[in-house]
């Protein structure tokens, strides 16, 4: 627990950094530090100053001194999230393992441990650490929020919709649960959030307000199947951040281009490694979910979820964007190989031995070669969705603009161009490995699941079990954009939505 002290110094660094100055903030904990170099708490704050400021390595010297002269669990805590947001996955592990061994914490560090256990997909305790910051802070909004994030990824809808129905009462003006509430709405529901929704136009005034308010608007005009409304308002979600995000189609089709003609000379020494890991992969909304759901209900199976460990291993830690230079200096990295032995440790610590792991992170689709140089024995499923079907799903997604993978899908011409470019490279990849790559088409496997799955499990060396098509009826938790989707039942209703907006098209 803090002192007197240590929480007003905290809420001094914590104002001064909510209000810029950070030079401020900066100076007098230099200050504190001069004047008793083992005040491991003013080299705590000096890191989330420096998180301010974007030097993240600058930050992880500091926690790592902090916890070398107290190793208090906060300072763990802090260091699983740094770590975290560093994709030093490993670490973070190790970090929020050390945390969670005292059983004393705050609201606030409840919830930024949950946050952290999400991250590494500890679904489960994330959750019952998200319901301690609750019950000790209801009033959080941002607390009360993220519960209600928990109880969807869980499953727990009904949880979810009441707490943000009472939390968009509250805090009318908090449009991200606006957004969240849309998703679970039904048509009776959406017609009453509608009304107070259209009355907030005018308090959205930032891009990201923007972008949720419009989107919570469009989802409760398609519950009402009013798909012209529906997509005015789509679009205006996708032009709030368009103009703040650079994305160029033809520079993305030369990238794939590239990639192809790397891969066609490439000739790396292959691994003798015998781990049998699976993936996923594939553009987002086609279908990845429900195929990784279907997988996983195999008993040699077990899933953990979407990694980004290989997209940070083939990349390098610190490198946020995949281009031609990244792309280049991967292939041309003789120690990558060996590099990616530490996904197979990652694996090792989150699923149960003799077991096979199954990663449905959907873009590792560019790290094809890279995985298989390393894994010669994983086998790669590359989901493939009709094209208008896809097309238009991205566009009905909200994205984060923070990730640059998904930048692509503020345009429907970007969209389609993108399309493209994934279509050629999983048709390459899968020419060039048969044994390890395999394109399975949504609207094949919604409509032939059995004869689809017999397909999927033979070529994953899996023997096939009827109840892989009962993937619904299990409560494990889903953190995609799927995860209402994914506890139904296999069925059609996805085949052929574009038609509702043929308009646009």
């Amino acid at each position: 627990m803090l002192t007197s002290i240590q929480k007003n110094l905290q809420k001094q660094i914590e104002h001064a950094i909510n209000h810029s100055k950070l030079n401020d903030a900066h100076l007098l904990l230099v200050s504190n530090i001069k004047r008793a170099s083992d005040d491991h708490f003013s080299y705590f704050l000096l890191a989330q100053v420096n998180i301010a400021a974007n030097d993240i390595s600058k930050a992880h010297k500091l926690l790592a001194t902090a916890i070398s002269i107290a190793p208090l669990p906060l300072y763990f805590a802090h260091s699983a999230k740094l770590a975290v947001l560093s994709g030093q996955l490993l670490d973070a592990q190790l970090a929020i393992n050390e945390a969670l061994k005292h059983p004393h914490f705050e609201a606030i560090e409840c919830d930024l441990i949950a946050n952290v256990l999400t991250r590494l997909g500890h679904y489960q305790l994330a959750l019952q650490w998200q319901l301690r910051a609750y019950q000790d802070a209801p009033e959080n909004p941002q607390i009360c929020y993220n519960l209600a994030v928990a109880y969807k990824i869980m499953g727990q809808f009904n949880d979810a919709q009441q707490l943000l129905h009472t939390l968009t009462q509250q805090q009318p003006q908090y449009f991200q649960a606006h957004y969240s509430l849309a998703e679970l709405n039904n048509n009776k529901q959406a017609k009453q959030h509608l009304q107070q929704l259209l009355t907030l136009t005018e308090y959205a005034t930032a891009p990201m307000q923007q972008q949720f308010l419009h989107h919570a608007i469009a989802l409760n005009y398609e519950h009402c199947t009013d798909y012209k409304h529906a997509f005015a308002h789509f679009t205006a979600s996708k032009q709030a951040i368009s103009q703040h995000i650079k994305y160029d189609a033809k520079t993305h089709r030369k990238f794939c281009e590239q990639l192809i003609a790397l891969s066609n000379d490439y000739k790396p020494r292959t691994s003798d490694s015998d781990f049998t890991p699976l993936f996923v992969v594939g553009m987002p909304r086609s279908g990845t979910t429900l195929l990784e759901k279907i997988i996983n209900q195999a008993t040699q199976v077990q899933g953990v979820g979407e990694l980004n460990d290989i997209a940070q291993l083939c990349q390098g830690a610190n490198v946020q964007v995949l281009n031609s230079n990244v792309l280049k200096k991967a292939y041309s990295n003789t120690e990558l190989t060996a590099q990616l032995s530490h996904y197979q440790q990652r694996i090792a610590q989150l699923v149960t031995p003799k077991l096979r792991s199954c990663d449905k992170q959907p873009f590792n689709f560019y790290y094809i070669d890279l995985i298989l140089a390393a894994f010669p024995k994983a086998k790669i499923i590359c989901m493939q969705r009709g094209r208008k079907d896809c097309c238009i799903a991205n566009y009905r997604q909200l994205y984060s603009p923070a990730s640059a993978f998904h930048h692509y899908s503020y345009k429907l011409q970007d969209i389609d161009n993108f399309y493209q470019d994934y279509d050629r490279l999983i048709t390459h990849f899968a020419t060039k490995h048969p044994a390890n790559v395999m394109i399975m088409q949504y609207e094949i496997l919604v409509s032939e699941p059995v004869k689809s799955t017999q397909q999927l499990y033979d070529f994953c060396d899996l023997p096939w079990q009827a109840q892989c098509l009962d993937f619904y009826q299990q409560h494990s938790p889903s953190a995609t954009a799927s995860k209402v989707q994914v506890r139904q039942p296999l069925n059609n209703k996805g085949v052929n939505y574009w038609q509702h907006y043929a308009f646009a098209l």
